[in-house]
């Protein structure tokens, strides 16, 4: 669950599992399990994501942003977002990346640095 590179900051990926995240409970109890909870920083990868996740008329991705949201979780979302056809959904990157607490990524060294800032 610890990224083991000493020059970033800890913090919790979902690389860490072998479950699928797919409510708003899974992302909770992922960092609940965590030895690194404290960091208040997390690290989702597509690959550990429900396909639901992406499917906003699925209501997923708003309850784990509203969990994370609540709970002040910095997160960074790994993903293959020219993969992903709908235009709500890259609208959502779109306003998630103006902001402070959730960002979209397609790159994992992008997404470690911005977790370590």
């Amino acid at each position: 669950m610890q990224k083991n590179n000493p020059t970033t900051n800890a913090y919790v990926s979902s690389a860490a599992q072998e479950q699928i995240i797919a409510s708003g409970g899974d992302v909770l109890d992922l960092l609940a399990n965590s030895d690194h909870m404290a960091s208040q920083k997390l690290l989702l990868d597509e690959a550990h994501l429900s396909p639901a996740f992406f499917d906003l008329s699925s209501g997923l991705a708003g309850e784990i942003f509203l969990k994370l949201t609540n709970y002040r979780i910095k997160t960074a979302v790994v993903a293959n977002l020219a993969a992903i056809p709908s235009q709500r959904f890259h609208e959502l990157v779109y306003e998630c990346n103006k902001g402070r607490q959730i960002h979209f990524f397609t790159d994992l060294a992008a997404a470690e640095a911005w977790l370590a800032g």
